[in-house]
């Protein structure tokens, strides 16, 4: 089974070791969105963090299992904030909600199961794309 983690997942983790049996389940393919790296990367403040992500980043990097969108599934993410109800106007431009939508058209595109703590979120993205894959933890 394929599947992708929210970086609230990953940052769990890091604090706490929390998720470490969905980070570490055997029979999993595991992909990294490029839009988590960028996130990861973009809370690192420190030497020891930089260091942190760039040891979770690697493997991921070897085994060819960065996943980026291409064009297509840009315009697809921009017609999808076209459609969304009024009600949403606010938070379609936050900046978190937005790489969310784009976390959840990655993780439709591969084929994955999605991760993540963030229901709020990832309700109302599910609700607008049915077909997501999501799992709360």
């Amino acid at each position: 089974m394929k599947c992708m983690f929210d970086t609230n997942v990953y940052i769990s983790y890091i604090r706490d070791r929390s998720h470490s049996t969905e980070l570490q389940r055997r029979g999993t393919v595991k992909y990294l969105s490029a839009i988590v790296l960028m996130e990861l990367w973009a809370g690192t403040k420190t030497k020891k963090a930089k260091k942190l992500i760039d040891q979770l980043q690697k493997p991921y990097e070897r085994a060819g299992r960065i996943v980026a969108l291409g064009a297509s599934k840009f315009i697809a993410m921009g017609q999808f904030f076209a459609d969304l109800p009024s009600q949403y106007d606010t938070l379609a431009k936050n900046a978190g909600f937005v790489n969310d939508v784009h976390l959840a058209f990655t993780t439709l595109s591969m084929g994955a199961l999605l991760y993540t703590e963030d229901k709020t979120h990832f309700q109302i993205i599910k609700n607008r794309m049915p077909s997501l894959k999501v799992e709360f933890i």
